[in-house]
């Protein structure tokens, strides 16, 4: 019978909606010589962008990963999850007192047991951090021949891009390249008009077809910030830009139907009267 103690470790684990206190629970239940990975080690490491929660509204959250590689013989508690691949010592870092995987194999790692879109998510917000870099993450792919989930992780990396400053960006150029196969875009150029006066910083632009992606987050809602975006929304069409918007619910529930608008979008926009076109892009 676990003692009182080893019960709210576990329940911390399970249910607290700390970061901190749930990555503290994992250092308890696990030998100091086990390292954190994934997304709880990019943590520990200081990307604050990702606290182990996943799904609409980050309502799942999603379990510690710890490294004990292949010889390991740790038997997880519930909250815990445990990666038995074969690691180096280039892929161990010492962090504020505690192991933890490198960032470099970290996001690689979230990429091949979460995939693609959860690894370009951490990926995105590590170099962002300053922790890594997409050439990095290349290199250390490169390392990994042989290893459980590499396919995801190639589908990732080239996507990679520190520009991106929130999560729920990273998703939403998942979905523009990947799930409805549009080329890749430019994260957070700014638009100029014809007298290279800026107009807006938008946050998805295919410069080919005029497309601009927008993502609107909660704060969006407010009616003084709803305003202004509808004033720069119309700012941006009649530069002759074609502008879709996407909220939580098309990264989730709605995505086959932003699918099908950001194609449509694309079809517009190849087929626009270029001679309208009244705009540019600032190089990034």
């Amino acid at each position: 019978m676990p003692s009182p103690f080893l019960r709210s470790l576990h329940r911390a684990l399970l249910t607290s909606s700390d970061t901190g206190v749930r990555l503290a629970a994992a250092r308890r239940l696990v030998p100091c010589d086990v390292p954190l990975g994934g997304w709880a080690a990019l943590a520990w490491l200081g990307v604050t962008a990702l606290d182990g929660r996943t799904g609409p509204g980050g309502s799942t959250l999603v379990p510690v990963p710890v490294c004990t590689g292949p010889v390991g013989r740790l038997r997880p508690p519930p909250g815990l999850a445990v990666d038995r691949s074969t690691l180096m010592a280039v892929d161990i870092v010492e962090h504020d007192g505690a192991l933890a995987t490198t960032a470099d194999r970290s996001c690689l790692d979230v990429m091949r047991f979460f995939g693609a879109e959860e690894g370009l998510v951490a990926a995105d917000a590590a170099v962002r951090a300053g922790l890594t870099t997409r050439e990095r993450l290349a290199e250390a792919l490169n390392r990994m021949v042989g290893f459980k989930g590499v396919p995801q992780a190639r589908i990732a990396v080239p996507l990679v891009d520190g520009r991106a400053e929130s999560g729920p960006e990273s998703r939403f150029r998942y979905v523009w390249v990947v799930e409805a196969g549009l080329p890749v875009p430019l994260v957070n150029p700014i638009v100029v008009n014809r007298d290279g006066r800026p107009v807006a910083r938008v946050d998805l632009l295919d410069p080919e077809a005029a497309t601009v992606g927008e993502y609107g987050g909660g704060h969006h809602r407010d009616l003084q910030q709803h305003t202004a975006d509808n004033v720069r929304e119309e700012a941006l069409e009649q530069l002759n830009l074609e502008v879709t918007r996407s909220t939580a619910l098309d990264l989730w529930s709605h995505r086959p139907s932003l699918v099908a608008r950001l194609t449509a979008a694309r079809r517009r926009g190849m087929g626009r009267d270029r001679s309208k076109d009244s705009w540019a892009c600032q190089p990034i």
